[in-house]
């Protein structure tokens, strides 16, 4: 179950986000902006095209009530994907013309107004929609969390695009990670096992050193169980790994592997579980 009060106030750790993306995007040079990212097709610049498209939509949709894209009705999961992505790739194609410089003026231009709209919503009111942590309406700072996500994200693929290390700085990245784990009992609600049966997911080292346990009571799984009998499975990863794995930004080869072991469906579900709109990579 996600509890209905924030762990954090998810809208104030935006202007931080925000911040510090303005400062990389201002950081580079001509060249760097043609560089390619992890996001296939995109450069630096389509990319951070990508983030201002996002932007504008929330800004619309919450301070003018406006939608000006719906996915076709009836429309299947790998559907709505599949809209999903060539919605936005038109974007990106059409926004090219917007120059580097304009491009950073506009999301500069939009950092108030993207507060002032998430400001005018209650987090705590059960209205919001998250797919990768529930089927039923979820609290709305969720769906904070998940567009702070959303940004942070991208802004290590655009620092991994010009050479640079991600930014684990837990003040961020730990409310961003507390915020992608809760893919974990969702995914494992389609494996009940007997009450009591739990999995360990070690994260370790560094200054996010964490342990989640997620305890079946016979239907479903959640963090908060008490009655732990049996260990059915154990992972073990940096939160680096955690989350480039949640994201489909991980790589074995690239960034080691993961530990994991116990019962073999429930070590799937874990492996596969994503914390996006997106099947596993």
């Amino acid at each position: 179950m996600i509890p209905i009060q924030p762990p954090v106030d998810f809208r104030a750790l935006f202007a931080v986000e925000d911040q510090r993306l303005l400062g990389l995007l201002r950081s580079l040079s001509t060249e760097q902006w043609k560089l390619p990212t992890p996001c296939p097709g995109w450069d630096v610049h389509g990319l951070a095209l990508h983030l201002l498209g996002g932007s504008f939509g929330v800004i619309s949709w919450l301070r003018d009530g406006f939608r000006g894209n719906q996915p076709p009705d009836g429309v299947s999961e790998g559907g709505f994907i599949t809209w999903l992505d060539e919605l936005q790739a038109s974007w990106v194609d059409a926004a090219r013309r917007v120059s580097p410089l304009l491009l950073v003026e506009l999301l500069e231009w939009s950092t108030a107004r993207f507060d002032e709209a998430l400001q005018t919503q209650d987090p705590t009111a059960q209205v919001a929609h998250v797919s990768w942590a529930s089927d039923q309406p979820v609290p709305v700072w969720l769906d904070h969390a998940r567009e702070l996500s959303e940004k942070w994200i991208h802004r290590q693929q655009l620092l991994e695009s010009i050479g640079e290390p991600v930014d684990l700085r837990p003040d961020l990245a730990g409310p961003v990670l507390g915020a992608l784990r809760l893919a974990y009992p969702h995914r494992l609600n389609a494996e009940p096992r007997e009450r009591g049966s739990f999995v360990a997911i070690d994260i370790a080292g560094g200054a996010m050193a964490d342990q989640w346990t997620l305890v079946c009571d016979g239907v479903t799984w959640t963090f908060e169980g008490a009655d732990r009998t049996t260990l059915l499975a154990t992972m073990t990863m940096s939160a680096d790994q955690a989350w480039r794995l949640l994201t489909n930004n991980y790589r074995v080869s690239a960034h080691g592997p993961i530990e994991m072991s116990g019962d073999e469906r429930i070590v799937s579900a874990l492996a596969r579980t994503r914390a996006i709109i997106g099947a596993p990579k």
